[in-house]
C-alpha cells in the first residue's frame, strides 16, 4: 500500500468544497422552532425588564411596559405545558393583561382622572403588584423543575433573589422612598439579578434542554396584531368619545319680564357693557339690583393662533349701595373666533379677597354658566364642575405646594357660534385703602396630542406656566382703586 503525502492547498480546495455544499444557516425563526426554548425564555426575560423599569420620558413608562407585558404572554404562552409553574405564570399575565390594556386605553379618555376611576386604579395597583410578585415566584418554581430535569444544581436558581428584590422595591414604593442611595443598589443589584438568570437559561440551553412546541391556533404575529389593533381601535375611539365632558344643553326662553329689563337698563347707563348684560342668568342680574357703580376692563387675548386675536375677556365690578361695601364681581369670555380645538376648557378664578383679606371678604358662592348660538337661537349649560378645588403643584422655587383656588370646569359645543360663558360672586370690601385685584386664568386645550389625557382643569393644577402640552392659559386681571373717582371706567395703575 502506497502513502501518499496530502497537500496543504488540496485540504483548503476539499474544506471548500464541503462548505459550499452545505446549505445557509437557517433563519431565527426556524432556529427557534428548532429550540424553544431559547426563544420563549429571552422574550419572558425581556418583559420581565421591560415592565419594571420604569423611564419616565418620550411615553416610555407606558411603551415599554406594553412592550414587555406582550413579550411576557408570547414567551409564558410557549413554555406553560412545560410544568404547572410555568402554566401559572401564563395565566397571571393573562390576569394582569386584562386590566393593564385596558387601562391603556382608559388613559385615552378624561375619565381616568375621575376621583372613582383613581381610587379603582390605585386598587389595581396593589392587585397588578400582587399578581406580578406571584409570576416571579412561580417562575422561580418553574426554573427549579426545569433545573432538576436537566441535573443542574438548584441553587443556581437566579430568579430567586428576584422575588426578594420585588418585595424590597414594593417596601420602598409603600413608604414613598426618594432617595439616591438605596436606589442606586437596588439597580444594580437589578441589573446582576437578570444577569444571573440569563446565564442561567443560557446554561440549560447549552444542557441541551428542549421542550416540546406547544400547537396554538393563533400565531404570535397574528397575537401581536390583534393586540395591536384593538388599542389602536381603542384609543381612536377613546379620543372621540371620552375626550370631554358631557354638558347639560338647554334652549334660553326669552326674559319678559319688566323689571329685569329696567334694571339691564339702569345698569347699561353706569357702563355695563350690554353684551354681558345679556348673558347674566336672572339671579345674577338681580344680585346687581341698586347699583351704584360700575367698573369695567376688556382685553382680547390670543389663545389659538399666532398674531390673532381669539377670547374677548371682560372683568365688570358693580358696587351696590346697599350694604356699603358690596360687590358683585362678573368674569365673562367669548370666542370671537372659531376654536381649533374642542376638548376640555378651564377657568381658575382668584378671587379679589384671595390674596389681600386683609382689605375683602368672600359673601357667597362662586355662580355662572356658559351659553351659544346656533340657527338663531341661544343655548345655555350650567358648568360641569364649579367650585373651590384643594391641588398640589410642584414648583422649581418653592417645591410642592397646597393650594385651594376656584375652578370652572367645561367643554363647549363643536357645532356652537359666539361660544361664550361667565363667572361671578360677591365681595365685602372690609377695610378702605386697599386694591381691588380679582385674576381670571382661562385654559383652552389646544390639540389631541397628549398621554395620558388629562383635563384643562387637570393641567392648571399641575403647572403654573401658561403654556403647557397641549394647553395654553390667558390671564386677565381687573385692578381698580374702589376708592378712586374714575368715571366707571378702568384705573389703569402705575
Amino acid at each position: 500500500m502506497t502513502d501518499r503525502n496530502w497537500d496543504p492547498a488540496e485540504e483548503r480546495k476539499f474544506d471548500a468544497m464541503l462548505e459550499s455544499g452545505l446549505p445557509e444557516l437557517p433563519p431565527r425563526e426556524i432556529v427557534e422552532e428548532v429550540t424553544p426554548w431559547r426563544g420563549a425564555f429571552n422574550r419572558v426575560l425581556v418583559g420581565i425588564v421591560f415592565g419594571t423599569v420604569t423611564l419616565n420620558f418620550l411615553w416610555l413608562d407606558y411603551i415599554l411596559p406594553a412592550i414587555g407585558a406582550v413579550l411576557s404572554l408570547l414567551g409564558y404562552r410557549a413554555l406553560r405545558r412545560e410544568n404547572r409553574w410555568f402554566g401559572g405564570c401564563f395565566w397571571l399575565t393573562v390576569l394582569r393583561s386584562a386590566y393593564f390594556f385596558p387601562a391603556l386605553i382608559l388613559n385615552t379618555t378624561i375619565l381616568a382622572g375621575l376621583p372613582m376611576i383613581q381610587t379603582l386604579q390605585s386598587r389595581m395597583a396593589i392587585v397588578g403588584f400582587a399578581i406580578r410578585l406571584a409570576e416571579f415566584v412561580c417562575l422561580w418554581r418553574g426554573m427549579g423543575r426545569v433545573q432538576q430535569k436537566v441535573g443542574l444544581a438548584a441553587e443556581g436558581n437566579g430568579v430567586k433573589p428576584l422575588v426578594f428584590w420585588y418585595l424590597l422595591v414594593g417596601a420602598l414604593a409603600a413608604v414613598r422612598y426618594s432617595g439616591w442611595i438605596i436606589a442606586i443598589g437596588v439597580l444594580v443589584s437589578y441589573y446582576f439579578i437578570i444577569r444571573s438568570i440569563y446565564r442561567l437559561s443560557k446554561a440549560l440551553d447549552e444542557a441541551g434542554y428542549t421542550i416540546q412546541a406547544v400547537p396554538v391556533k393563533v400565531s404570535d404575529s397574528r397575537l401581536i396584531k390583534i393586540i395591536g389593533a384593538a388599542l389602536l381601535a381603542g384609543g381612536v375611539l377613546g379620543c372621540l368619545l371620552g375626550g370631554s365632558y358631557p354638558m347639560d344643553w338647554q334652549e334660553v326662553q326669552p326674559d319678559q319680564n319688566s323689571d329685569t329689563a329696567e334694571l339691564k337698563t339702569q345698569l347699561a347707563e353706569l357702563g355695563f357693557p350690554e353684551y354681558v348684560l345679556d348673558d347674566l342668568s336672572a339671579e345674577d342680574l338681580a344680585a346687581c339690583e341698586g347699583a351704584l357703580k360700575v367698573v369695567y376692563d376688556v382685553q382680547d387675548k390670543e389663545v389659538d393662533r399666532a398674531g390673532t386675536k381669539d377670547l374677548r375677556v371682560t372683568g365688570v365690578a358693580v358696587q351696590l349701595a346697599e350694604p356699603e361695601g358690596q360687590w358683585v364681581v362678573f368674569h365673562h369670555f367669548l370666542w370671537i373666533r372659531d376654536i381649533d380645538f374642542y376638548g376640555t376648557e378651564a377657568i381658575q378664578l382668584w378671587p379679589v379677597y384671595r390674596d389681600i383679606d386683609e382689605g375683602w371678604a368672600a359673601d357667597g358662592e362662586v355662580t355662572g354658566r356658559l351659553l351659544y348660538d346656533r340657527g338663531g337661537k341661544t343655548f345655555a349649560a350650567p358648568y360641569y364642575f364649579l367650585g373651590n378645588q384643594t391641588y398640589t403643584q410642584d414648583s422649581i422655587f418653592w417645591g410642592q405646594q397646597s393650594k385651594t383656588d376656584v375652578f370652572a370646569a367645561f367643554s363647549l359645543p363643536r357645532a356652537g357660534e359666539h361660544c361664550r360663558g361667565y363667572v361671578s360672586y360677591q365681595t365685602r370690601n372690609i377695610q378702605s385703602g386697599y386694591l381691588f385685584n380679582s385674576w381670571f386664568n382661562y385654559t383652552h386645550q389646544r390639540t389631541w396630542l397628549q398621554y395620558p389625557v388629562i383635563t384643562a382643569m387637570e393641567s392648571r393644577m399641575k403647572n403654573c406656566w401658561n403654556t403647557a402640552g397641549a394647553f395654553y392659559t390667558v390671564q386677565d386681571a381687573l385692578q381698580f382703586y374702589p376708592f378712586k373717582e374714575d368715571g366707571g371706567r378702568i384705573h389703569e395703575i402705575g
